[in-house]
């Protein structure tokens, strides 16, 4: 629903609340009135800048969680939850930078100290904020209305006005006199995997895992090669054969087992019979779903993935500089124990969209520039 539709359920008392929040002056007696000035004043862009402008860095991330994400209702636990992991370690938050364009307004001196503190909501009185301003809504109805639900046509507004706020942090370069575009290649390369498979079977120790002597005959076959993992390297949090093959080859393993074109018989790697079609009707169309799987296998180590990769691709139409993404969005990014905020961005992020096509990466003497694909564009508006 709407935000009209969601004010035309609440009582007067809410009403009058959020009415108060943003200064409107009506009757505050008629509930038409006040919906009808709550409206005039919320769906003003600058008020939202403005709103945007006095949120502390936690209540943003919690902004861009609500955004993106595409449940249509939401627990108290639910909320609570994620306002909680909204908070990041010490060393991780203060990186507030003028990419959010908010100035810590909530600060008061103590009197025991000359130095500024910021005064900390609780998640409860973050949600309870977010109430009052007509940002979240309960349910009206049965077991529904312990539900809460976020207006529609408000998350466009937010993103609409977050996107122009952030395209002004980020720095546009030159176009490099050269620059990097797989296109295709991971399609192409997937199905040299499923032929590989096909042809030599594999053999594989007791976790699964291919022997090291085919990783590397099968990352010499491919057109995008990389660099093997070292012994000791971690092997948890992005998907079956992290940390055992390198990230692009471990991707598209386990998106293989994932759609059911491998499987370990015995102690090998065959194909199935939907891989051997799979590997013969290889086409663009499974772009889509190769991005969807992504998304969802990394969404555990990175909760947010979603706002990142709308964000890199939307704020990416011309050539622009890595470094001001970096200190733009890596404020956004929690820590994933042996990630830091920026292997995230660089490693798990970056990496991934040159390998699906979606950006093209090159360099000038301002560093490293990115620029998102045709490809890129479309998979963008899908979102």
């Amino acid at each position: 629903m709407n935000l009209s539709d969601m004010l035309s359920y609440a009582d007067i008392t809410q009403l009058t609340k959020i009415a108060s929040v943003y200064d409107c002056e009506c009757n505050g007696n008629s509930k038409h009135e006040l919906i009808q000035s709550i409206l005039a004043t919320v769906h003003r862009r600058d008020v939202i800048k403005e709103k945007l402008a006095k949120m502390e860095l936690e209540e943003l991330r919690f902004v861009n969680y609500l955004l993106f994400e595409t449940r249509k209702s939401y627990s108290l636990e639910d909320l609570l939850a994620r306002v909680q992991q909204c908070r990041f370690p010490a060393e991780n938050a203060v990186r507030n930078t003028s990419v959010t364009v908010v100035e810590t307004k909530l600060k008061v001196k103590s009197k025991k100290s000359t130095k500024q503190q910021v005064i900390e909501l609780t998640p409860r009185e973050i949600i309870t904020k977010f109430k009052q301003q007509g940002w979240l809504f309960n349910g009206y109805g049965g077991s529904d209305r312990y539900l809460f639900h976020v207006p529609q046509d408000l998350k466009e507004r937010f993103k609409a006005t977050l996107a122009e706020v952030l395209s002004v942090a980020v720095e546009r370069g030159a176009e490099p006199p050269m620059y990097r575009e797989e296109g295709g290649q991971l399609l192409l390369d997937m199905k040299v995997m499923l032929n590989f498979i096909d042809t030599y079977k594999p053999n594989v120790a007791l976790d699964g895992i291919m022997h090291r002597r085919f990783v590397v005959q099968l990352n010499e076959l491919f057109a995008i090669q990389e660099e093997l993992p070292g012994k000791g390297a971690w092997k948890f949090g992005y998907g079956k054969g992290f940390g055992d093959y390198p990230d692009r080859m471990a991707f598209m393993n386990d998106y293989c087992f994932a759609k059911g074109w491998i499987a370990v018989e015995d102690d090998t790697i065959v194909l199935t019979r939907s891989g051997e079609l799979a590997k013969d009707n290889m086409n663009y169309d499974e772009m889509q779903a190769i991005i969807s799987h992504w998304l969802k296998l990394y969404k555990g180590a990175i909760p947010n993935i979603t706002s990142l990769y709308y964000w890199m691709c939307s704020l990416s139409k011309e050539w622009t500089t890595l470094k001001s993404f970096e200190t733009v969005l890596e404020p956004y990014i929690r820590p994933y124990y042996f990630d830091s905020a920026g292997a995230i961005l660089n490693q798990r992020i970056v990496k991934m969209l040159l390998h699906f096509g979606i950006i093209a990466i090159g360099e000038t003497e301002q560093g490293i520039v990115i620029k998102r694909s045709v490809f890129g564009h479309k998979m963008i508006e899908s979102l």
